[in-house]
Parts: C-alpha cells; sequence; structure tokens
C-alpha cells in the first residue's frame, strides 16, 4: 500500500462505521492492526463483538504515549478532530494519518465520483448511483452515506465506479484521493463548533478538488456565492449547474431541465415528472446528471436522455429526507430528519407558503441560526422547539411565538394543536440529533412512531 514502509496501522475512532470496517479491512489483509477510543470497554463492546479477532483495542483513553509502539500509519475516524494531542504527536513524529476514505482509495480499483457540499450530499450521491447503475455501469455507492467505503474495495474492478458522499471531516485527512469526476453541492455555514470559520469550513469541502487532473471534472453550483472564490484554484475541467442562468451546463429554464452539450442545450426532464420534491432536489438532480455525462463522456459512452429522464423521474428518494409519513385529520405529516443545517431546512420549507407547522431543534453546531428566523419569519402557521437548544432558539424565534416541548410526543401533539385542516406538519430540525437520539435515522423513526401512534388515537393532542 502507497505510503506504507511498514505493517503496524492505528486506526482511531472505533465507534464510527468507518473504524470498525478499517480495522477489519486491515486485519484480514494482515497489517498489525490497534484500535483506540476514548469510550470504555464496556461501552465499545459491542464493536467489539464485530471486530476481527486479531485486532488488539486500546480503550478509555487516547494518550500519546500509544505512538511509542511504532506505528507506520493512523487511519483517523471523521468524528475524531485532528487537534487532540495524540493526532497532534503523530504529526509531529511523522506519522501519516490518513481518512478511511483515504485507505479505501488505496485499494480501490475501477472509477470515482466524489459528491460533498453542506446539503444534498446524501440524496444527490445515491441518485447518481441509481442513474449510473440504470444505465448499466456497476456502481458502488458508500462513504458518508452510512456504508464505510473499504467495506466495498473487494467489490470494485476496472469497470466499476465508485460513488462517495464525503464529509468535511472525511476530507480533511485525504492525501492521494483524486475523483474522476467530483462535485461540491454548496457550501453554507456548518459545523462551525470545529471549524474557526467558514474559509476553514470551505477549504475542506474544496480538498475534494486538489488531486484532481486536466481531464477529470468538477461539478459546481454556480449560484453559490460561498463557492466562486475557490474555482480558480480547480484544475479540472469545470461543469456548472444553476437556477438563474441558462449558461451553466444544466439549467432550469419554464419548468425543464437543460443540459448543455457544446453549443446545444438539450431539455432532458420536466422538473414536475419528479418524485422528490422541492427547489433543492432540481439542483441535486442536475448535479447527479451532470456527474452521469462526465462519467460516460470518459468512457465514449453516448448519453441517452430519454433514458437519463425515465431514471430520474423514477428515484424515489431517501428516507428521512422530505419523506412523506402519512395523513392525519387533513395534516400530512414530512419526516425531514437528515436536514441538520440552516440551508437544508430552508430548503425543505421552499415549497411551503404559510401552510405547514414546523418542528425545529436539537444540538446546534455553530451556525448562525438567525438566519433561520430572518426566513421563516410570516411563512409558518406554527413552530415547536424541541431538544437541547430549547432556551436559545426561544430567545432567536420569539417572534413565531413557539411552543417549546422535551419529547418527540409532545412535538407532534403541539404541531396538530397549532395546525389547521390541509397544513403540513415538517420535522426539519436543523440541528444534530445527539442530545435526544442515536442519530438522525432514530429521530425520523420517533417522528413515524410518534404519527402511528396519534393515527391510532393513542396520542392525545385536543
Amino acid at each position: 500500500m502507497n505510503g506504507i514502509q511498514g505493517h503496524r496501522v492505528l486506526v482511531v475512532g472505533l465507534g464510527h462505521r468507518s473504524g470498525l470496517a478499517a480495522c477489519n479491512f486491515l486485519a484480514r489483509r494482515g497489517f498489525g492492526v490497534t484500535g483506540n477510543d476514548m469510550k470504555s470497554a464496556a461501552e465499545l463492546a459491542p464493536v467489539v463483538a464485530k471486530m476481527d479477532s486479531r485486532v488488539k483495542v486500546v480503550a478509555g483513553a487516547q494518550d500519546p504515549s500509544l505512538l511509542d509502539a511504532g506505528f507506520d500509519l493512523l487511519v483517523l475516524s471523521p468524528g475524531v478532530p485532528q487537534t487532540i494531542p495524540l493526532i497532534r504527536e503523530a504529526y509531529r513524529r511523522g506519522v501519516p494519518v490518513i481518512s478511511e476514505i483515504e485507505l479505501a482509495f488505496r485499494f480501490m480499483k475501477g472509477q470515482a465520483v466524489g459528491i460533498t457540499g453542506t446539503d444534498g450530499k446524501s440524496t444527490t450521491t445515491t441518485l447518481t448511483g441509481h442513474i449510473l447503475s440504470g444505465l448499466g455501469l456497476p456502481a458502488l455507492v458508500g462513504g458518508n452515506i452510512g456504508v464505510p467505503l473499504v467495506s466495498l474495495m473487494e467489490h470494485t474492478d476496472d469497470a466499476s465506479v465508485s460513488v462517495i458522499e464525503l464529509s468535511s471531516f472525511q476530507l480533511e485527512t485525504v492525501r492521494d484521493f483524486r475523483a474522476d469526476a467530483a462535485a461540491v453541492l454548496n457550501i453554507t455555514p456548518d459545523h462551525l463548533d470545529r471549524y474557526p470559520g467558514m474559509k476553514e469550513y470551505a477549504a475542506a469541502k474544496m480538498r475534494i478538488a486538489e488531486n484532481q487532473r486536466p481531464g477529470d471534472a468538477f461539478v459546481y453550483y454556480m449560484d453559490d456565492t460561498n463557492l466562486r472564490p475557490w474555482l480558480g484554484g480547480v484544475k479540472s475541467r469545470k461543469l456548472s449547474f444553476s437556477l438563474a442562468s441558462r449558461d451553466a451546463d444544466a439549467f432550469l429554464d419554464n419548468g425543464t431541465i437543460f443540459l448543455r452539450r457544446g453549443r446545444e442545450a438539450v431539455p432532458v426532464l420536466e422538473a414536475s415528472r419528479m418524485r422528490i420534491i422541492g427547489r433543492h432536489n432540481v439542483l441535486n438532480a442536475m448535479a447527479a446528471l451532470l456527474l452521469t455525462l462526465a462519467i460516460l463522456d470518459s468512457r465514449g459512452i453516448a448519453p441517452d436522455y430519454a433514458r437519463l429522464a425515465e431514471l430520474c423521474a423514477g428515484f424515489t428518494g431517501l428516507a428521512h429526507r422530505m419523506e412523506r409519513v402519512g395523513e392525519h385529520a387533513g395534516r400530512t405529516f414530512i419526516n425531514d430528519s437528515k436536514a441538520t443545517t440552516v440551508g437544508a431546512v430552508e430548503m425543505a420549507l421552499d415549497g411551503f407558503s404559510g401552510n405547514a407547522v414546523l418542528i425545529l431543534g436539537g444540538r446546534t453546531k455553530g451556525d448562525d441560526y438567525s438566519r433561520l428566523a430572518k426566513s421563516i419569519s410570516g411563512r409558518l402557521r406554527g413552530l415547536v422547539l424541541m431538544g437541547e437548544s430549547n432556551a436559545e432558539f426561544a430567545k432567536i424565534f420569539a417572534a413565531c411565538k413557539p411552543v417549546l416541548t422535551d419529547s418527540m410526543d409532545g412535538a407532534v401533539a403541539a404541531a396538530m394543536k397549532l395546525s389547521m385542516e390541509g397544513d403540513s406538519i415538517l420535522l426539519s430540525p436543523a440541528c444534530a440529533s445527539f442530545d435526544m437520539f442515536k442519530n438522525f435515522e432514530e429521530r425520523g423513526e420517533k417522528f413515524r412512531e410518534s404519527f402511528e401512534r396519534l393515527a391510532r388515537g393513542e396520542l392525545a393532542w385536543t
């Protein structure tokens, strides 16, 4: 493996899927692997039960003295900051520090499509894989979407395309990773509890293009002013998508998505045919189409526009992202638990105008939530707050006269009281879920369970 002179690897961070997957991947290939985490042995027991028996586990501390064992490589899980003493000491000693994404790349065959951005990553990644597979290309989907990339590498071959969702955390520690086609969907404030400011956050995102070559493709959102200062450093072929400009390589005009091919603008898909709703999903579809065209062009395959439209139109979307849960008493319940940023909530609300009750809140991530207060003013029937952000959000959103709750059942009942027949009740939190739930998936499932109790008459609201 490039960059490794010996065979001893330290994997730091076992509480995430990627750390466990990296340990098992390396152990099966004969490397001497030590896994480390701040959690106690008891807390790590469920992870260790799934771990290769050849992996040594050091639990309960992340002391720099661990490095005295003489490691040749350190694989860092995305949830662990590079600023902890153990990682700083690894850099001081010259121990290479890489992400699980970088580890996987060193064993990858075939082509790579990399997708990052603040919002829309999972939908665009899944849609791109759906289109490529539908066209008959062997596409594998993984990364930040919940499937560790290393777990897919033994299935790659020269014909395959790995479609990879990439977070800023994962991109911090890539070294040689190169995407044949890369996309930055947007850059809006997020994770400012980890980064000093927007410049550092954007720089982490833009590392997706760092190793690209002139023949590779870089797909970006033309209308995003936060992206524009970074475009000069991109060495690959730039492909843009836009809602505002017909000069983009993919654009929307009178409800139709066009793809620009040379001087010709080809009408591909009426947006109303798509099963995933919202302006943001039109943008996601344009990005996925451009990424697909980049791969087809690299293989000398002429695009079948009718088939591209069919595949886009038939895509049903992701769980927990603008997912219709059901109807009760004339209200439509929508689960958007995956919306953990201000930008994602703004996009979700784009299709509503005064006929929605929003359930908001959770663990904040350093964003400027006053931006959301301005964007929702006068647009909602009501606002329900839930989670450890309640006190902070009650002040920020005071003009909306929010109702505060401490449970999902309470939030759903409160939303019913505020709503009227014909309204939508939208869970779109703008926050992380870790104050009350294991992850955004559990939060979305709890919303569904509360709805089902409501529909059965077990959850009182009147």
